[in-house]
């Protein structure tokens, strides 16, 4: 297919869906351990922030938001399909206490924005939610626009 064709395709998929959607991976680590309920509070107000942006700046309903916590001690699932969920839901297979290092990998799905724009709403907080807490961050990776929209084809 030509550039000019995989480009309509797309805006025409873009047309009828009407869905931003966002991935990013990050490694997170911290010199100090840091308890269990520190790392929920974490994956709690990452996502909720990402959503709460997503809302403030012209989406209209979540599709779904997800995210993934891995290390060598396990894994932590959460999910958000609700913009007013009040708790993140989640999904704890972590057999550990305390963690130093982990990657952290969170889908964004909302409705009524495009790709970059979830891309640049959910990037403009991570600064902020990371002061929140003792644990650093690093941007592994990210996908958004044309990488994820033609993935399927």
């Amino acid at each position: 297919m030509s550039d000019d064709h995989d480009q309509l395709h797309l805006d025409l998929h873009r047309a009828v869906d009407e869905l931003g959607k966002y991935a990013i991976v990050l490694h997170v680590s911290s010199e100090e351990d840091v308890p269990k309920s520190e790392i929920y509070r974490f994956i709690n107000h990452i996502m909720k922030r990402s959503v709460q942006e997503c809302m403030a700046n012209g989406a209209d309903i979540v599709g779904h938001v997800k995210s993934f916590l891995e290390c060598p001690e396990g894994n932590i699932m959460g999910s958000i399909v609700e913009a007013d969920q009040e708790e993140v839901a989640m999904k704890d297979s972590l057999k550990a206490d305390h963690l130093r290092n982990f990657e952290f990998t969170m889908h964004v799905i909302v409705h009524g924005i495009w790709d970059d724009v979830v891309r640049d709403l959910t990037r403009s907080i991570l600064d902020e939610v990371f002061d929140d807490y003792s644990m650093d961050f690093e941007i592994l990776d990210d996908h958004y626009e044309l990488e994820k929209g033609m993935d399927h084809h």
